[in-house]
């Protein structure tokens, strides 16, 4: 066989390369609709969140964009359109975090990290709603549960100081929303689950990964020896199905260590 033909062979077995970021994961800024919200508009695109949260997605191979957007939605909220394939993060709930941040001694967060944390966390827990539905993997229990699971078990997989942090944020988030909010009955009718079992959720997971690195789930955290006895089998369980179901055809395996790489040389994971 000639030269010619072994190079028609190394191409056709090549894997395709996949678009830049930029256009697999667009981001769009949209201009506030309220004075009060300029400053924090100004401040996500001086960081870039839109931009390093679509970074952090290279790993992932999506048949369609999905489209990053920040705007004014008149309330702290965060959601997936799968009409549109487009993720929205509203401009008031950044400037909850901002607002709420401070320098978190119990949970080792400077501020900056307390804010970024959480917003990382939400970018995640939103992203997986739009795995689910353009990969269409079907979801057994409550979807809100599982996208705080696939977004917990993606900032472990990050690994290092950056899941650290990303997993004290998303902690620290959940124990704030459980402190500052009264139960009433429309939450436990919510599909979502209340935040302080989500808190729990959270640490049940990445004590379950790695009982050493993320000590201070009941160190700092307090999850209970109960709950933290089964939950290395909790998150194998989440292990297994993602690797089922989504992982394989669907994640750039070189991509996804460039961006651990990435997010271990981040200014937040230091």
């Amino acid at each position: 066989m000639g030269l010619a033909s072994l190079a028609c062979l190394a191409l056709v077995g090549a894997a395709p390369k996949l678009p830049p970021v930029s256009e697999r994961y667009p981001v769009v800024y949209e201009e506030p609709t309220s004075p009060s919200m300029a400053a924090v508009a100004a401040r996500m695109k001086e960081k870039r969140a839109l931009e390093t949260t679509a970074e952090m997605l290279a790993f992932l191979k999506l048949p369609r964009k999905l489209t990053l957007k920040a705007a004014s939605c008149g309330e702290a909220n965060a959601w997936y359109d799968a009409e549109t394939d487009v993720v929205t993060f509203c401009y008031e709930m950044a400037d909850d975090f901002i607002r709420g941040a401070s320098a978190e001694e119990r949970f080792g967060l400077t501020q900056e990290q307390a804010a970024a944390g959480p917003f990382l966390f939400i970018m995640f827990h939103e992203t997986a709603h739009a795995i689910f539905a353009i990969l269409d993997v079907p979801v057994l229990g409550r979807e809100e549960d599982a996208a705080d699971q696939l977004a917990t078990l993606v900032a472990i997989r990050l690994g290092g100081n950056f899941a650290e942090r990303m997993l004290r944020g998303a902690a620290l988030m959940y124990q704030r929303d459980s402190a500052a909010r009264k139960i009433g009955e429309d939450d436990f009718a919510d599909m979502h689950g209340l935040d302080r079992q989500r808190y729990y959720n959270v640490l049940c997971m990445a004590w379950g990964a790695d009982p050493k690195q993320f000590a201070w789930a009941q160190e700092v955290g307090h999850l209970p020896k109960d709950r933290a006895e089964g939950c290395a089998e909790e998150f194998a369980q989440v292990q297994k199905a993602v690797r089922r179901l989504i992982t394989g055809k669907n994640v750039d395996q070189a991509a996804a260590v460039r961006v651990k790489e990435k997010a271990a040389k981040s200014k937040f994971a230091r």
